[in-house]
């Protein structure tokens, strides 16, 4: 009796395994890239928020910044706002208007994910003490980014939520 035991594996075992284990790391792999894709949007429309939200709790507050403190121009707070228009960038202004803001107040935050696309309104103001809002072209700020929207509103009265 020849007692050959055969202790190894054969070439399909081994590509059958390994063709397994890849399809595993493959479908997790897309798993985490659309969560990944998902994450940066909502982190995206939440900076937004966010920067409508500061620049209406400064209107709220009546607060109101002067770069030189030897001139008295502010005494009794002044309207804030958000203007959307530069890409990539959302600016926290002081004043009526963006076009009649105090330029050396601004705030420049910068956006977190390049693929974000805003479409809707081009700036939002706020006036001081109430937090009425004032909106130039809308109502509704959408932030887009690969297949994925979020509907930002702000109403009259001030009031900001939004969708996703």
């Amino acid at each position: 009796m020849s007692g050959h035991i055969n202790r190894g594996f054969t070439l399909l075992e081994i590509l059958v395994v390994m063709g397994l284990i890849l399809m595993v790391v493959a479908f997790g792999l897309i798993v985490s890239f659309d969560d990944y894709r998902g994450i940066t949007f909502r982190n995206e429309r939440d900076v937004v928020v966010n920067v409508i939200q500061k620049a209406r709790g400064q209107a709220v507050n009546n607060m109101c910044f002067d770069t030189n403190p030897a001139t008295v121009n502010c005494t009794d707070g002044k309207p804030h706002g958000v203007y959307f228009g530069t890409p990539g960038q959302y600016i926290i202004f002081q004043g009526t208007s963006y076009a009649s803001r105090d330029t050396t107040v601004d705030e420049v935050i910068e956006a977190k994910s390049d693929a974000a696309v805003l479409t809707g309104m081009t700036s939002v103001v706020f006036n001081r003490l109430r937090a009425d809002a004032v909106t130039t072209g809308g109502t509704t700020l959408t932030v887009s980014q690969q297949g994925r929207d979020s509907v930002i509103t702000i109403e009259p009265e001030g009031r900001v939520w939004w969708t996703n």
